[in-house]
């Protein structure tokens, strides 16, 4: 009982831990490590080798009711960005098919949760709207704003002195020599 429970505990501390080693150091050369420890603790989760206790069942039970509609989801919305207007080149058949993905785990969602009541959804919904109210309004606030905010003259060209002072900034910061 208690191998299980602390399997379950071990893939999110391992899951954790693979992020934060993913988020460290400088962009260019990240931790090499993160993604065995990010798939070490995913199968850590994914694949029970004891039972768990009832509490990190109800997690497990979750898990597995999560993952199949959201990785459908997750690899929709991945379809979709690909496929959307970039530099106004559309790529149809990956916008396509990723809506199609989108609609799919949809369908998915409401299988895995069939137990869903009237009232739970009608509080998502509200909730929504809340959301989608205050969003609205504070896209509309800091349009007027900036629309009552004066456009500033451009900035005047920088003086040699100036430009030298950056550019050896800029040579200092990529290693480059002076001679």
């Amino acid at each position: 009982m208690i191998e299980g429970s602390m399997q379950i505990w071990l893939g999110f501390f391992l899951l954790l831990l693979g992020v934060s080693f993913g988020r460290m150091g400088p962009s260019f050369q990240r931790n090499r490590y993160y993604l065995y420890f990010l798939l070490l603790g995913f199968v850590s989760l994914c694949v029970q080798l004891y039972v768990p206790n009832k509490q990190e069942l109800v997690i497990s039970n979750s898990l597995e009711n999560f993952l199949p509609w959201f990785s459908t989801g997750f690899l929709g919305y991945y379809l979709v960005l690909i496929g959307a207007p970039t530099y106004w080149k559309t790529r149809y058949p990956q916008l396509i098919s990723g809506w199609v993905v989108i609609l799919f785990s949809f369908f998915l969602y409401l299988q895995y949760n069939s137990d869903l009541a009237i009232m739970e959804v009608l509080i998502a919904s509200s909730t929504l709207i809340g959301i989608l109210i205050s969003v609205l309004s504070f896209a509309l606030l800091v349009r007027i704003v900036e629309n009552r905010i004066p456009l500033e003259e451009p900035a005047p060209e920088l003086t040699d002195r100036e430009k030298e002072f950056v550019r050896q900034i800029i040579s200092n910061n990529i290693g480059v020599d002076d001679k």
